[in-house]
Parts: C-alpha cells; sequence; structure tokens
C-alpha cells in the first residue's frame, strides 16, 4: 500500500508528469478501443444476427379446437345460477314425490292390514270347508276406486290379454301381477293389496288354526299357508270390447244385447282334482269393482254350488271380498255381460293363497 501511495503522491515541486502522461495514454487506449468496438447500437445489432428467430411451428392440438368464431356463446353468470337453480328444485320436487309416494304405500299398506285383521277370523276358517264367505265395504271407496282406475289404465296401455278360455267375444282381459319395480309403477294400489293380503290373511288364519298366540278357533286347517308367496292377477271387462267383437263376427249392429254366447259353464274347482300336478293354491279371494249401477242383470259373480245340488250366487259388487276354499268349493264364474249406459271399469282382483311347503 505504501509503494502504491507513494507512486500516486506529489513529488518535488509538484510535478507528476510521468504519472500524468501514462493517465492520458491510458484514456487514449480506452478511447481508441471504443472506437474500433463501434456503438451500443451497432454491437445489439451485431449480437442480434448471431441470434436470428427459427419460424415457429403450428401445435398439431390447436387443429382440433374450434375456431374463435365457432366457439359457444358463453353462459353468464345468472344464466348459470338460474340453471342451477332449476335443477336443484326439479331434484327437489322428484325427492319429495318419492317421499309422498312412500308415505302414501305405506298408509295404504297399513290401512289394508287394518280391514283384513277386522275381518272375524273363525268365520273365515269355517268357510274353508267347501263353503264361502262374504264381506262388503272391505277398503273403502276412494282406494276402491283407486284400484279399478289402475286396472283400466293397464287395459288402455295395452297391459292386459283377451282371455281366450273365456271365448274370442267374452270382452275379459287378464294380466297376472306379479310385483316388482316395473309393475308398481303401473298399479302400485293393487300390488299393495296383494302384498297386504296375502301376508295378514295368511297370517292370522294360520294362527286361529294353530292356536298361537293365544288365539283360539273351533276350525284347525291340515295345512299351514305360506305367509310370504301367492298367486294373483287382474281380470277385467269391457263391454265396448265385447260388442266389437260380436259386431264384427255377426255383422249385427245391436249385437251387444245378443248373450246367445255366453253359456254357462259347468261347476268346478279352482284346482283340478284330476289333475296329477301339484297345486298349492288353498283359499282364494276375489275382490270387485263395479261401476255405479252395476246390478244382477250385468253379470259377473260367482254360483256355488252345494253337495246336494242346490245353488247359491254371489253377485259382483264394489269393494266385495269374497272368500272360499280353492279345492273344496265347486263354483262357477258366470259371464259378464254389462249394460248400455254404464261406464267405468268392471272387474277383480283374485289372489290364490298357497300352502306352505313342508
Amino acid at each position: 500500500m505504501n509503494k502504491v501511495t507513494h507512486g500516486f503522491a506529489p513529488g518535488p515541486n509538484n510535478v507528476i508528469p510521468v504519472i500524468q502522461q501514462k493517465s492520458i495514454n491510458f484514456v487514449t487506449v480506452l478511447q481508441a478501443k471504443k472506437k474500433v468496438g463501434g456503438s451500443m447500437a451497432q454491437k445489439r445489432k451485431k449480437r442480434g444476427k448471431k441470434f436470428i428467430p427459427k419460424p415457429m411451428e403450428r401445435p398439431k392440438v390447436l387443429d382440433e379446437v374450434p375456431r374463435a368464431d365457432m366457439w359457444e356463446k358463453t353462459v353468464s353468470t345468472d344464466d348459470q345460477v338460474q340453471t342451477m337453480t332449476k335443477g336443484e328444485e326439479e331434484t327437489k320436487a322428484k325427492a319429495t314425490a318419492l317421499v309422498d309416494s312412500q308415505r302414501k304405500s305405506v298408509e295404504i299398506l297399513t290401512k289394508i292390514r287394518t280391514q283384513i285383521e277386522n275381518l272375524p277370523v273363525n268365520q273365515i276358517l269355517d268357510a274353508m270347508d267347501g263353503k264361502y264367505i262374504v264381506f262388503d265395504d272391505v277398503l273403502g271407496e276412494d282406494l276402491c276406486n283407486e284400484i279399478a282406475e289402475e286396472g283400466q289404465s293397464m287395459f288402455d296401455n295395452n297391459k292386459m290379454e283377451l282371455d281366450l278360455n273365456a271365448g274370442i267375444t267374452s270382452g275379459e282381459y287378464g294380466v297376472a301381477i306379479k310385483g316388482g319395480k316395473e309393475q308398481y309403477v303401473d298399479c302400485p294400489r293393487s300390488v299393495e293389496y296383494v302384498v297386504s293380503t296375502s301376508r295378514h290373511l295368511t297370517g292370522m288364519m294360520n294362527k286361529a288354526s294353530s292356536g298361537e298366540d293365544g288365539v283360539v278357533s273351533t276350525k284347525s286347517l291340515s295345512y299351514k299357508l305360506d305367509e310370504t308367496a301367492s298367486m294373483a292377477g287382474w281380470r277385467l271387462f269391457n263391454r265396448k270390447a265385447r260388442v266389437s267383437s260380436l259386431t264384427l263376427l255377426t255383422g249385427n249392429d245391436n249385437a251387444g244385447n245378443d248373450t246367445s254366447d255366453l253359456e254357462k259353464k259347468p261347476f268346478g274347482f279352482v284346482v283340478d282334482q284330476n289333475s296329477n300336478e301339484v297345486d298349492m293354491r288353498k283359499v282364494t279371494a276375489i275382490y270387485y269393482t263395479t261401476p255405479t249401477g252395476w246390478d244382477e242383470d250385468c253379470g259377473g259373480g260367482v254360483t256355488f254350488q252345494d253337495a246336494d245340488g242346490s245353488e247359491e250366487h254371489v253377485r259382483a259388487k264394489n269393494d266385495r271380498l269374497l272368500l272360499f276354499s280353492s279345492d273344496e268349493s265347486a263354483h262357477r264364474l258366470e259371464p259378464w255381460i254389462g249394460k248400455e249406459g254404464i261406464d267405468g271399469i268392471s272387474g277383480y282382483i283374485v289372489a290364490h293363497l298357497v300352502r306352505k311347503r313342508q
């Protein structure tokens, strides 16, 4: 440091010719180099020539993107909110409808159970000895009408088939009631009736017959009914269909009053006693639905025959329940005739209670 300091210190007489000369030369050299290199603009231009940009290639993925003029219109926030609100309202409405449907189903099942359990079980058991028993005003007018409307709806939507065993001019149609999700949509009240009747009627008959839970009966069955299964179906009569088929076959425009094709069938049993096949049906329950004005002359109903040959007729009547033994009660289903001017559903739901497998 001392050497450097001394080199820059003033000499005698305050003269520094050597140092000054060197400084001038040094500045001159720097200026010379600056002139050789050119200006800063020239240098940037020169450096720019070394980095010439390559042409950019269009990414292939852009070919899959629609042009700007083809883009869908942007949905505003207000529109989005309205759409979301509408979706929420629809979801809420569906959920509410489902809850209401389930609540209604529980109410119907409970009502049918209450009505069935109020029936005199001892009298029902006595009727299983080759007899029959009838109950009126079983479910009430409102529920009976709902069941009738379901039958009419299934007929209108081709869910029933013509009963060829009854004859092509009979006007009688039928469909099996099997339950399940798909059929429940078509006839919920009908399915609920079959389910509740099959479960609770068999249950009370089993208890009364065996003395379970303190229930005592003068009649004991030689079998036990299955509380989890049954065989059921809808039977419907349509007078317009009958008249149309008669007119087509006879060419008579007044064929609606012709009953010559309706022959009375012989008496028989639900279970074919001459068949070698095993038939588990033991109790038959028929629930009728008929329109206002339906009377004895309109047909339908069942005629029973006693051992001595005497006959007793039970006519079709709205909200009527008929019970009899499937394999011991001799009977005959009477043909349906109807009457001009009477509109509405005529028919019945038949449920066969089956014997429990051993």
